[in-house]
């Protein structure tokens, strides 16, 4: 346990299922609990031997990395020490979405939080954690931080409705660029080529984001590093999670496949009920060039191209048109069910769906969710 110093408003807490993981929280300046905050959720890099203290140690206590810009930051950040694993992706482990949750459903038993503000953000091996759980969770974040991170497979399209901050530092593999890291960063630990391969697939699925390509390497310490923090900390009080995005995909399994993609069959106003018998398509980056950069022309050699895999898996495309109309587009699916109570819907009226160019006529019955969501449709293919 740190010495928290509870007057600067540094708080901890633990969950009683995780008693060996210490939640560290830092309030805004003037937090008071009739006002509600919005909710910066940070998930701390290191690697399997990264202390549990790592999240206040490094990032918030004063002198930390993310310290200076938190200082008036108006949101409550809590930084949750990662799941033990046997290598540096222990926010990729099944059970981490679990967990994140909790952290989140216990923050919000202790302090008054927006629920429609919260960003889910990560760095180093925490920004291996966001392009996994980033996908997983992304109906319930307001925006999402990929910072410095790396993923192996995936359908970005998992983050439609849900605004992506995308950093990364072009010298992040470049040998001797700053003093944390004296020896040359591995292509395949967190090379930039990561950050610009998933940007070229946002572009292509549409997926609203900011690619933030700074002139840095991969310590937060470094000063272009710290100025792109800025920018994403000015973006993140920007965001607000819209419920009834009209834009969304529901992918099972997703994440980043690293180690492995997860089963997760809802996503804001879809559900998945039963699934068709077959396989889908995903991204996988594939890294070309020299794996450690001891020259700059070494590193200028370091790339990338993508290709397709196929695993087995259901996939929905869905698009709220406005005056009750839905387009729908599925992919080994059996059964769904949309949630309705979209802005300007009438409940009144039959919906129209037109699901892989066939149109029906269905009315929202009672769902049994909590607001906004109103009705349902249950769609049997």
């Amino acid at each position: 346990m740190q010495n928290l110093n509870h007057s600067a408003g540094e708080t901890s807490f633990r969950l009683s299922a995780y008693p060996d993981d210490e939640i560290y929280c830092l309030e805004p300046p003037g937090y008071r609990p009739d006002r509600p905050v919005g909710l910066f959720l940070f998930l701390h890099g290191g690697d399997q031997s990264t202390p549990k203290s790592a999240p206040y140690d490094v990032y918030l206590r004063p002198g930390g990395t993310l310290r200076p810009h938190l200082e008036n930051f108006p949101y409550l950040t809590v930084a949750p020490s990662a799941p033990d694993a046997p290598d540096g992706k222990r926010w990729n482990r099944p059970g981490a979405p679990e967990y994140v949750e909790a952290v989140i459903r216990e923050t919000e038993k202790r302090y008054s939080i927006d629920p429609e503000r919260i960003i889910l953000g990560g760095y180093s091996m925490g920004g291996f954690g966001t392009f996994h759980l980033g996908q997983l969770l992304a109906d319930r974040a307001a925006g999402v931080w990929l910072g410095a991170g790396a993923w192996q497979e995936a359908d970005f399209r998992s983050f439609l409705g849900t605004p992506v901050y995308l950093l990364h530092g072009k010298y992040d593999c470049a040998a001797h660029y700053s003093t944390p890291h004296p020896g040359p960063r591995h292509h395949d630990w967190c090379g930039v080529s990561f950050a610009r391969a998933a940007h070229e697939l946002m572009l292509r699925y549409d997926v609203e984001h900011v690619y933030d390509e700074h002139d840095g390497g991969h310590a937060l310490t470094w000063e272009p590093t710290q100025m792109a923090v800025r920018r994403f900390l000015a973006w993140a009080l920007r965001q607000k999670r819209d419920p009834f995005a009209p834009r969304i995909a529901l992918v099972t399994p997703r994440g980043s496949a690293d180690p492995a993609l997860e089963e997760r069959h809802h996503t804001r106003w879809l559900e998945l009920n039963e699934a068709g018998d077959g396989e889908i398509e995903f991204d996988r980056i594939m890294l070309t060039g020299p794996n450690v950069a001891w020259t700059i022309e070494e590193l200028n050699a370091q790339s990338y191209y993508l290709t397709k895999v196929r695993h087995r898996g259901s996939r929905i495309l869905a698009r709220y048109d406005g005056n009750n109309h839905f387009t729908v587009t599925t992919e080994n699916v059996g059964v769904f069910t949309i949630f309705t109570g979209m802005p300007g819907s009438d409940p009144a009226r039959p919906f129209t769906v037109e699901c892989n160019g066939k149109r029906f006529s269905l009315r929202a019955v009672e769902c049994g969710r909590r607001p906004p969501y109103t009705g349902s449709l249950r769609m049997e293919l």
